[in-house]
């Protein structure tokens, strides 16, 4: 399965292209799940070491229900705006968050195929610093 997180807190091009690479794969005879973080509820990780002491965070919010999904998949699409040069604070709070994930699980993402799609809507740029910081994610992970 191909898990596509959309990082963008409105519904608009960035969910439009994630949803077509999505299609795509799924055409290819890949299966599929989305995930956005429009209108969901996601805490920012304020490394409280929770995670360290108990193997799961602290926080319980709609994070816990991405957390399967992401040990599941055997490749990710994090698809963000480009807010300020980067990537959206949703999807760096999801990345961030990954750390209850792979405490409990320090093998969860290692291996996976890794994608980023960062849409911009100014001719000022800043896909590539965005994804710099989703490439960045895969390597540490």
């Amino acid at each position: 399965m191909v898990l596509g997180i959309c990082g963008s807190p409105r519904q608009g091009f960035t969910e439009k292209v994630l949803i077509r690479a999505l299609g795509w794969l799924e055409e290819k005879g890949f299966s599929t799940h989305f995930f956005t973080v429009r209108g969901k509820e996601l805490g920012y990780c304020r490394h409280c070491d929770f995670c360290l002491r108990h193997g799961r965070c602290a926080l319980e919010d709609d994070m816990q229900g991405l957390y399967p999904y992401l040990q599941e998949a055997k490749g990710l699409i994090l698809a963000t705006p480009v807010y300020n040069g980067g990537c959206s604070a949703q999807l760096k709070t999801v990345m961030d968050r990954t750390r209850a994930l792979l405490v409990s699980h320090p093998d969860a993402l290692r291996g996976k195929v890794g994608m980023g799609i960062a849409v911009g809507g100014d001719r000022i740029g800043g896909q590539e610093l965005a994804l710099l910081q989703i490439h960045t994610f895969y390597l540490l992970n």
